[in-house]
């Protein structure tokens, strides 16, 4: 399997001799007109590479952004000629959108280059900034030891091919190397053994009760629920779903805080739905708490993370009660680069050894 990531590492190298986009051609268009592109068409511009026109799905007529026009997929301003000698920059990272038939569609209109975030991170990752897993693909190159290590602690065959098989894509770009995502059971795949139940339920970054009702949806024995959601506008929600669901909770218990490895105050971007975060540019001050320090005898069956790149520091403040009650888990890999490979292995560490199993519900962010 370690030569799997060998190769994969190795397609990687022969991939850095090629030469950037707009060396290929000099004609450049942004795919999405949303924030990221926007952001994307401002670091061109500052690094003296012209754009072209956005193409954007949601297009209306006589659309202009900062003097560029904003144009459908479907409508042709370049011959098919020019097309082909003319970059496409694939501005989209948001689960909701699937990338692969965005390229098809492009790849038919007979676009010469197409070229998605995971490359130009290459060249303006500094400028782009931090975008959950992006990030230049050189930073992995020289986590290559401890991303082979990784490897080895996954139980079966099919969670070792989905490992590779997301380092491949973050590596290379290929959307082909990846599975088709489940996001119906982000939490519960059904190809995976069921959690075991009635559920001692501890849901950190619970959001508006979604998971919650997700359980109480397909009829999943609840015993217990501790859940911690540090958003105002979010745990609001929370709180009334809560309020009206409770003859299917017999015991819930709300904590509007974030997670942590220690009991501390932390500066927190509120107000942005369920990509609020824990950031030192936040515009408010939240409540963190451990886990060990708040429900040390909760005795949880199973634990969710989805916190926004605060899981590894969650799970350090929860080692009590992951070692002494060996919880399922069900953690976000996603947020930050190194979570691939650094939350399965500290995970491994605290239980001492564990049966590990990977599912792709989280795929497209992944």
């Amino acid at each position: 399997m370690s030569e799997s990531i060998h190769s994969i590492f190795q397609e990687f190298t022969n991939l850095e001799k090629a030469e950037p986009f707009w060396e290929e051609h000099t004609r450049t268009i942004i795919y999405g007109a949303g924030n990221i592109g926007k952001d994307v068409f401002r670091i061109l511009k500052n690094n003296g590479i012209p754009v072209s026109f956005f193409l954007d799905q949601n297009a209306k007529p006589n659309s202009y952004w900062d003097g560029i026009p904003i144009y459908q997929p479907r409508d042709h301003y370049f011959s098919a000629e020019e097309r082909s000698k003319t970059n496409v920059i694939i501005a989209i990272h948001n689960r909701g959108v699937e990338i692969p038939p965005i390229i098809e569609m492009l790849r038919s209109y007979g676009y010469g280059r197409i070229v998605t975030l995971i490359e130009l991170y290459d060249h303006f990752g500094k400028e782009l900034g931090d975008r959950f897993w992006l990030t230049s693909r050189a930073y992995y190159k020289s986590f290559e030891p401890i991303i082979e290590e990784a490897v080895n602690i996954w139980e079966d065959d099919e969670s070792k091919n989905l490992y590779n098989a997301i380092i491949q894509f973050r590596l290379t770009g290929e959307y082909d190397a990846l599975p088709k995502p489940d996001m119906e059971h982000q939490y519960f795949p059904p190809d995976l053994p069921a959690w075991k139940t009635p559920l001692r339920f501890v849901d950190c970054g619970a959001f508006d009760g979604d998971t919650i009702a997700y359980l109480i949806k397909n009829d999943i024995p609840i015993e217990s629920v501790a859940a911690f959601e540090p958003d105002q506008g979010n745990f609001k929600k929370l709180s009334q779903f809560v309020k009206s669901n409770l003859s299917f909770l017999n015991n819930i218990a709300l904590w509007p805080c974030g997670v942590h490895s220690l009991t501390k105050q932390m500066r927190f971007s509120s107000g942005q739905g369920e990509a609020s975060i824990m950031t030192e540019k936040g515009d408010i001050v939240i409540q963190c708490l451990s886990l060990d320090d708040v429900i040390p005898d909760f005795a949880p069956t199973l634990i969710k993370m989805d916190i926004e790149g605060a899981e590894y520091e969650a799970l350090l403040g929860a080692r009590g009660i992951i070692s002494k009650y060996r919880p399922g888990l069900a953690i976000c890999l996603y947020h930050r680069p190194a979570d691939l490979w650094q939350i399965p292995l500290l995970v491994s560490e605290i239980m001492g050894g564990v049966q590990m199993l990977s599912q792709n519900a989280r795929i497209q962010w992944i």
